[in-house]
């Protein structure tokens, strides 16, 4: 009789899965551990991303803005405010009273 050693390695590993205890510890409880979860895998990395984008397509305005004298309108919308997001914020908080 011949085992199969992948359906063994799946039934191991479902054993180890299945048996093991969660420990609580202090150190990740509390009323804002998921937000700030949240922010530092989600929000954080697509806040970056908005900055990027912004700040290209604030350099590729600006033969349109700098005529038009709309140089810091383009700036504080496309380049300060996903900065702001995503550098200077506290962790876990989604609304900052200083924009």
């Amino acid at each position: 009789m011949r085992i199969n050693t992948r359906f063994v390695a799946i039934a191991l590993a479902l054993l180890v899965l299945t048996q093991s205890q969660a420990i609580a510890t202090p150190s990740g409880t509390g009323k804002d551990a998921p937000a700030i979860i949240a922010d530092v895998v989600v929000c954080r990395p697509l806040g970056l991303m908005a900055l990027l984008a912004g700040s290209t397509f604030y350099v590729l305005s600006l033969p349109f803005t700098v005529p038009a004298r709309g140089t810091e309108a383009a700036k504080r919308t496309l380049v300060d405010y996903p900065y702001h997001y995503t550098f200077t914020r506290p962790l876990g908080e989604f609304y900052d009273e200083d924009l």
